[in-house]
């Protein structure tokens, strides 16, 4: 049962996160039991306090098959940021932990992803985490990254849904930490709407890697999908779904340098030197999240702002930077001069273009029925509750 040994310094732990869904938890651990594995691989799953005796019973007589299991439930609730924080300090006892909360399901390939990319990417102190993870969702809207030929890309975002870290990568995040639980969140270049989360680890590494200039390490093809079920952060949604990598592939790494590179806010940083603009002079604001807190005198975005207009794009090509690269012409996206105003527009405003860039190749048809079918099924469900009570 003890954690620590000689061997364990060498291995990479897949550690698997619970607190009373027992069904949820039976999903992934048979996710990791179908997985290749070329090594031995030691097993943490770790149980927050619920009192829930069948989830307890079932990680206790599960059997893996593949390494050491080690089954860890906690005495006294900790909450999900603590949780996150404990299975983190388990890289004390290993090479890297592999971190799965048990609304994830892994692709029988993910761990030779982890061993390709820890090895490659662990000696580099601007990476901070391996995703194993692709996005493919920012605010619940669609995003598309550079199809660069490479097969990952640097994003200054953090991934909980399927993330690995190694010894020296928490190690400095924990040495940020320990002096800033209660961190002043008003001083860092994020979104707000990620300030306000009032239970997520993430939004503090999110400000550990802007404060110090570090990114995760994102897959160009998904190695973890996400059932985004009902537990701590709200209701069931199937908005965390994304292709999952189901065949053997073989990784050519690439330094940092080489790769494509995004910000917090999704913004591939060659958007600068394709815009012919300093990133002190340009606000970037492509998905609507960026306020430019910086003051930069133009913005560039699909979305109205109260300004002059001084240059026009097409919103056509995906994703949206690189019609600023090709310097497509058209209209859907704007560089506006904040110096000028315009009485056309009084505030910043989501557009219908960008609807309709969003909705992709969905006939809008099929989109209006399912959009009265989903009104008519609530109304009806709402009538049913009046008239019975």
């Amino acid at each position: 049962m003890l954690l620590e040994n000689s061997e364990n310094t060498k291995k990479i732990a897949v550690v698997a996160i619970g607190y009373n869904r027992l069904d949820s938890m039976k999903r992934l651990l048979g996710s990791l039991s179908r997985a290749k594995y070329t090594t031995s691989v030691p097993l943490v799953i770790s149980i927050d306090a619920s009192g829930c005796q069948p989830l307890y019973d079932y990680v206790n007589k599960f059997e893996w098959k593949y390494g050491k299991k080690y089954v860890l439930i906690k005495e006294k609730r900790l909450g999900l940021r603590d949780h996150i924080i404990a299975c983190g300090d388990l890289t004390k006892y290993f090479k890297a932990v592999v971190i799965l909360e048990d609304d994830i399901f892994v692709s029988e390939y993910f761990y030779d992803y982890v061993l390709k990319t820890v090895d490659y990417y662990d000696k580099d102190d601007r990476i901070s985490g391996i995703s194993l993870y692709h996005p493919c969702m920012d605010r619940n809207l669609p995003i598309d990254y550079a199809a660069d030929g490479n097969d990952v890309f640097a994003y200054q975002n953090v991934e909980s849904w399927g993330q690995c870290w190694t010894a020296r990568m928490w190690s400095e995040f924990r040495e940020w930490y320990k002096d800033t639980p209660e961190h002043d969140f008003g001083h860092v270049d994020m979104p707000d709407f990620m300030k306000n989360w009032k239970k997520a680890w993430s939004k503090y590494y999110m400000a550990f890697q802007i404060e110090t200039g570090r990114y995760f390490i994102y897959p160009s093809n998904s190695l973890t999908t996400c059932f985004s079920e009902a537990g701590e952060h709200g209701n069931t949604s199937s908005i965390g779904q994304t292709v999952l990598l189901s065949g053997k592939k073989s990784y050519n790494l690439k330094p940092f340098e080489e790769l494509t590179c995004y910000d917090i806010y999704g913004t591939n940083r060659e958007v600068y030197q394709w815009a012919c603009l300093d990133e002190k002079e340009l606000c970037v604001d492509f998905n609507g999240t960026h306020d430019n807190t910086k003051n930069c005198r133009y913005i560039l975005s699909p979305y109205k702002y109260p300004y002059k207009i001084i240059k026009e794009f097409a919103l056509s090509l995906r994703p949206i930077e690189l019609n600023v690269k090709y310097a497509l012409e058209g209209k859907g996206l704007y560089l506006y001069d904040t110096s000028s105003r315009s009485e056309r527009q009084e505030k910043k405003s989501y557009p219908i273009s960008l609807s309709y860039y969003h909705i992709r190749q969905m006939n809008i048809h099929a989109l209006y029925k399912y959009v009265y079918a989903y009104t008519k099924e609530k109304l009806i469900g709402k009538i049913r509750e009046i008239i019975k009570s």
